[in-house]
């Protein structure tokens, strides 16, 4: 199943070291911001077979390609490559060698925490770890979330 295009917050997400073209508005060194990309999921520990990221900076849109595990290592390459300051969407070519049920995407509103998002989308606050174990590692050990981030929220 393909995931397709997933829109981001263009002004919201982790700021690459070496980017700073792509962080003050203007567009970025392609070929650096998809080494950058490539760079920040291998420290994120995330790995596809025949990664291949591309951006095209008319329209902020990183396509990646290759074949994943998993859905949940799937989901997790494009969450971290989607919540890059300067990219406004993913379009996921991915592949998956064991596919399974593909997780909703959510919006941090600004003020929002965990446990709020899990109230509103749980009807139970302390799923709060079931969210954030889904969004690493994007989320690493912050309490802060930033407005515009996408968030995977599984089932």
């Amino acid at each position: 199943m393909t995931l397709s295009l997933i829109s981001f917050g263009r002004e919201a997400g982790v700021v690459l070291s070496g980017l700073a073209a792509a962080n003050d508005g203007d567009a970025p060194n392609v070929p650096a911001l998809c080494l950058a990309v490539e760079a920040h999921l291998a420290r994120l520990g995330l790995r596809a077979e025949q990664l291949e990221i591309l951006y095209d900076p008319a329209t902020a849109v990183l396509r990646i390609s290759g074949c994943a595990a998993n859905q949940d290592t799937r989901e997790r390459i494009v969450l971290c490559c989607g919540n890059v300051r300067g990219v406004a969407a993913v379009d996921d070519c991915m592949t998956v060698l064991m596919p399974s049920e593909v997780s909703r995407w959510r919006f941090v509103q600004p003020g929002e925490t965990l446990a709020r998002i899990a109230h509103d989308l749980y009807r139970d606050p302390t799923r709060e770890q079931h969210l954030r174990a889904a969004n690493q590692p994007l989320l690493g050990d912050a309490e802060a979330l930033e407005p515009g981030w996408l968030l995977r929220v599984p089932a």
